[in-house]
């Protein structure tokens, strides 16, 4: 688990990336966060209970003009949402504050979301009130408690609408997620090969992601990579090895539907890809696998 998380991080700390998902997610795909007007911002931040302690954010930004921090964006990436995850979130933007209480520079805001990699939508509270309420607060007292609201986003769950949004490496990452393949990027450029395989074996424990990565570094020797090289190379592999290709996973999602009876959703995954996405998800029907 703690090498997924770091793989994650990875590639999410690419400005580019980062600043990708700020914009895609955040500012509903408006480019308003320029990844050159970016630099890192400190992970750590401390809190003193009995004792001094230190916490530690997945990745984090700062926005700066002329020099100025202007805003600090977190990103967390989750692989197991806990029911105070609004607490954890909380502690980390008021972290933040807490340094710049005694700093003499002009005071910035703190945006935080958190990611979900879960592969699974959570009922956990969304707002510190709907915690408190949770935890037997009476409405009533909540009144004069500051709310605060939780940001999830679930990467195995995002509209193509959203997806499409994304410019940078992450928007591969989404789409297999969602749709088990990187079919509607083919014609985009991979800025970042090693750092995206990475994260795609960490996610679906497929080891091909990086041994394909190291054949077309090889191959390539610095130049660009286009996705559609990327996915050529990758099927013949999975083909020399017998793996279920896209007929063959269609047709056991099709074979599992009749079973039940539900002829209507078999009609619409073979006409949808959206329906399909969704119903691969639900019957967890595989992608690529890699088997020894």
């Amino acid at each position: 688990m703690a090498e997924k998380d770091v793989t994650e991080k990875i590639l999410m700390s690419y400005a580019d990336v980062f600043a990708d998902c700020i914009n895609t997610l955040i500012y509903h795909g408006e480019r308003q966060l320029d990844p050159d007007d970016t630099q890192p911002a400190p992970t750590e931040s401390f809190y003193k209970g009995e004792k001094a302690h230190n916490q530690f954010c997945d990745i984090s930004r700062y926005l700066t003009e002329k020099g100025r921090i202007v805003l600090q964006y977190i990103i967390e990436n989750e692989t197991e949402l806990e029911e105070r995850q609004i607490l954890r979130t909380i502690s980390y933007q008021g972290g933040s504050y807490r340094q710049q209480l005694e700093s003499g520079i002009p005071v910035y805001g703190v945006i935080a979301i958190v990611i979900s990699w879960t592969g699974k939508t959570s009922r956990i509270p969304r707002s510190l009130h709907a915690l408190l309420l949770r935890n037997g607060v009476p409405p009533e007292k909540l009144k004069q408690i500051d709310d605060n609201k939780l940001t999830v986003y679930h990467m195995n769950d995002l509209p193509l609408e959203i997806r499409s949004r994304f410019t940078s490496d992450l928007g591969f990452v989404a789409d297999y997620l969602n749709e088990g393949n990187f079919e509607r990027r083919r014609g985009q450029d991979i800025v970042h090969l090693e750092a995206l395989c990475d994260m795609m074996e960490a996610i679906t424990g497929d080891i091909r992601f990086t041994e394909q990565a190291n054949e077309l570094l090889a191959k390539k020797k610095g130049k660009k990579i286009m996705m559609c090289e990327y996915i050529d190379q990758l099927e013949a592999r999975g083909e020399a090895r017998g793996e279920m290709n896209g007929e063959a996973k269609l047709a056991s999602l099709l074979e599992r539907l009749y079973d039940l009876g539900r002829r209507e959703d078999a009609e619409r995954a073979v006409r949808d890809m959206e329906t399909r996405a969704r119903l691969y998800r639900e019957f967890s029907v595989p992608g690529y696998r890699y088997e020894q």
